[in-house]
């Protein structure tokens, strides 16, 4: 696991990054055996177009249990907090120290993985919520959020 932060400041600019990532782990991307295989569409089931179109034909009767083939490495930087504000100072008598922001999270994600996120936590369902930690099963990517603010003390 990593984390790195970084704090910088000129004039009444500041600026606070935070990133943080893994190395050396790997994800199971189950996603990809349950809608990339071909021998889902024997049993009725959709599968990525993709899948269907790839001119290397793999045969239906390919079965859809976990092997390696859907095993990647999961090693991932990601900009997980990155915060730019602006010190106006006093602006009255009554309004001291306002300041003026911008956040962002999840800002970029730098990996080689195929799913959504690198980042994942799957809950399994129907085994009394389990999280499946490196599973990767059609999970929510995280969102990316800004947000814009000012503070001041009265």
């Amino acid at each position: 696991m990593l984390g790195l932060g970084a704090n910088a400041r000129y004039g009444k600019l500041a600026l606070v990054a935070n990133m943080t990532g893994v190395f050396g782990q790997y994800i199971y991307n189950n996603t990809v055996n349950a809608v990339g295989n071909v021998g889902q569409i024997g049993a009725g089931k959709n599968i990525a177009l993709s899948t269907f179109e790839n001119p290397i034909k793999e045969s239906l009767g390919n079965p859809a249990a976990a092997n390696t083939r859907y095993l990647e490495k999961g090693n991932f930087l990601k900009m997980s907090n990155l915060t730019l504000s602006y010190a106006l100072g006093d602006v009255s008598t009554f309004i001291k120290g306002a300041r003026v922001y911008v956040t962002g999270q999840n800002l970029f994600v730098l990996t080689d993985y195929d799913g959504f996120d690198p980042e994942v936590n799957t809950v399994k369902r129907g085994a009394n919520q389990v999280p499946s930690v490196g599973i990767d099963y059609l999970p929510y990517p995280s969102a990316r959020t800004f947000t814009f603010g000012v503070n001041f003390n009265l």
